[in-house]
C-alpha cells in the first residue's frame, strides 16, 4: 500500500475538518443558548432527562472541581497530543486510516476543543443534558464520548479480522 500524503492537504481530511468545526460550533452554539437561563433551570423535561444549566468546575465526573487553570492547561495539551496522534496514526498506520475512524477521531477532538473553549472563557463547563442518573454533560462531551465508541468498535473489528 503506499504512504499517504501530506495529513494537512490531503482533500479527504477535509472531513476531519468540517466535522470538528461542526461539532464545536453546535456545542458553543448551544452553550450559548443555555447560559441565557439561570444556573439550576429546569428547561425542559421528556421522561427521565432534563434540560438544566449546570456547570463543573472540575473534569469529568466531577473531578478535580475548583482547578480551572490547571484543567485548561490539560485539555490544551490533550488537544495538541490529539492532533501529533492523528498525524502520526496518518503516517504510520495508513489502513486505519478509513472514513470512520476520521470521524471518531473528529469527533473526540471537537469535544475536547469545546470544553476546552469553556475552560479558557468561564474557568468553568456548561453542561446541560442531565439524565438523572448520570452527571450532567452537553455536546463536547459527547463527541468525546461517541468518537471513543467508534473507536473502540474499530479497534475490535481490527482486531477481529487480523485474526481470520
Amino acid at each position: 500500500m503506499s504512504r499517504p500524503g501530506n495529513p494537512l492537504t490531503d482533500r479527504r481530511s477535509l472531513l476531519v475538518l468540517f466535522t470538528v468545526l461542526s461539532v464545536v460550533l453546535l456545542d458553543q452554539l448551544s452553550k450559548a443558548w443555555i447560559r441565557t437561563y439561570e444556573l439550576g433551570d429546569v428547561i425542559y423535561r421528556f421522561g427521565f432527562v432534563r434540560i438544566v444549566r449546570t456547570q463543573n468546575t472540575g473534569a469529568a465526573f466531577g473531578l478535580f472541581q475548583d482547578q480551572a487553570a490547571a484543567l485548561v492547561i490539560f485539555r490544551s495539551i490533550g488537544v495538541v497530543v490529539l492532533l501529533a496522534l492523528g498525524v502520526w496514526m496518518y503516517r504510520r498506520y495508513p489502513t486505519l486510516i478509513t472514513i470512520w475512524n476520521r470521524v471518531a477521531f473528529s469527533f473526540i477532538l471537537a469535544g475536547t476543543i469545546g470544553n476546552l473553549v469553556d475552560g479558557i472563557r468561564f474557568g468553568a463547563v456548561t453542561d446541560f443534558i442531565d439524565p438523572g442518573f448520570w452527571p450532567a454533560f452537553n455536546v463536547a462531551d459527547s463527541g468525546i464520548s461517541i468518537g471513543s465508541v467508534m473507536t473502540g468498535i474499530s479497534l475490535l473489528r481490527t482486531a477481529f479480522l487480523e485474526r481470520k
